[in-house]
């Protein structure tokens, strides 16, 4: 194991999620990407900038930077991917003023994006014990 253990590893990568999918994701980015790829594409670039601090986290935890590499750009393709189907139905749901199926919408969002990050970092740190 690297100089940081598996549980401040996965709080830091959850906070930087955070701050990376909504404080840095800005009105027009959020209404956006639903509608098009651009603002789809601006959202996971930003998102992608901003998740490299969980890229040096999770070097540091595996002790390993090509594989930290692989787990950060596979969860930037997770993302896009992701939110390319949920923006979609969380707009339709909004637009429809069924609020309640927007929010459950919103969390099975984020659902999907943190089992992607956990379970994306425990199949890396496998392959590399398998290796």
């Amino acid at each position: 194991m690297g100089i940081i253990n598996p549980v401040s590893t996965i709080l830091i990568i959850f906070i930087v999620h955070f701050l990376a999918d909504f404080v840095f994701q800005t009105s027009q980015m959020a209404t956006g990407k639903s509608k098009s790829l651009k603002w789809l594409s601006i959202h996971v670039g930003v998102y992608a900038l901003v998740s490299l601090i969980s890229f040096v986290i999770v070097a540091k935890f595996l002790d390993n930077y090509y594989m930290a590499f692989a787990w950060w750009i596979g969860n930037v393709a997770l993302h896009f991917v992701t939110d390319f189907i949920t923006s979609k139905i969380t707009s339709k749901f909004w637009e429809s003023k069924n609020y309640r199926f927007f929010f459950v919408m919103i969390g099975l969002d984020q659902l999907i994006h943190n089992l992607c990050l956990v379970g994306t970092l425990y199949a890396v740190k496998t392959f590399i014990h398998m290796i």
